[in-house]
């Protein structure tokens, strides 16, 4: 069994389908009665209990509010990449994101909440090491993991070669890179960002038609030498964007 304990992500996984999941509150005040309502009305079991035996199961993350799962909800979001590409034609809808071994929840959840709000159409993820399902990214994307459509795929560096050969360019985040002012965005653009610390690796760069850097204003020597991953893409996105017009 696994736990949601943010009520953004309890009241999005409400609204689809949820097969015996649990509601656990600890009273029924203000929008624990919110979500009271919207469990029942979906016909998901409500118990009330006490903050300390919340906690002890379902984690410290749990403030009066957390949701037990039965079977994994079905998640709407996931496409299949080679049927996504076929029926979007290059540079018709914005850049898609492809994430190489980003696997911190936070983080992940992060992108996909920046993905939702700025209009990302895709957002790619390698199957080993997922996160999607965990609770820390419900948590960080606030119910947007359930939304952006995102594709799975077995190896990184097959679906990069796949976005290519329909006609997409890929610009793989990395030090010593373009600066990003001076880049020239393709409409049919993939955004490749890596782990921090990692970053982007060498099979995924190989398969890079731009290497692009954030330029940054830190003073010389400082020990913070780049940006969480989750900003990049929020400021590779939104550059994008403010370049672009997708056609």
């Amino acid at each position: 069994m696994s736990w949601i304990t943010s009520r953004h992500a309890i009241e999005a996984t409400l609204q689809r389908e949820a097969p015996g999941a649990v509601l656990y509150l600890t009273d029924l005040r203000g929008r624990n009665g919110d979500l009271q309502r919207l469990a029942r009305s979906r016909g998901v079991g409500v118990k009330t209990v006490s903050g300390e035996w919340l906690r002890k199961r379902a984690g410290s993350s749990a403030r009066g509010a957390a949701l037990e799962l039965g079977e994994s909800p079905s998640r709407s979001s996931v496409v299949s990449l080679k049927d996504w590409l076929r029926r979007t034609p290059p540079g018709s809808t914005g850049p898609i994101l492809a994430l190489d071994h980003v696997t911190d929840p936070h983080n992940v959840g992060a992108i996909l909440r920046t993905a939702y709000l700025m209009g990302v159409p895709l957002v790619i993820v390698p199957a080993r090491r997922s996160v999607l399902d965990s609770d820390g990214v419900r948590r960080s994307s606030a119910g947007a993991s359930d939304e952006v459509p995102v594709a799975v795929v077995p190896n990184l560096a097959s679906a990069l070669r796949e976005c290519k050969r329909a006609g997409w360019w890929v610009y793989a985040a990395d030090a010593g890179g373009t600066p990003l002012p001076e880049v020239p965005f393709d409409s049919a653009a993939v955004l490749l960002l890596g782990a921090e610390g990692k970053g982007v690796s060498p099979g995924a760069a190989a398969l890079s038609d731009l290497t692009v850097s954030i330029p940054d204003r830190a003073p010389g020597g400082t020990t913070v030498d780049s940006f969480n991953v989750s900003v990049a893409a929020g400021i590779l996105t939104y550059e994008y964007f403010r370049t672009v017009q997708p056609e």
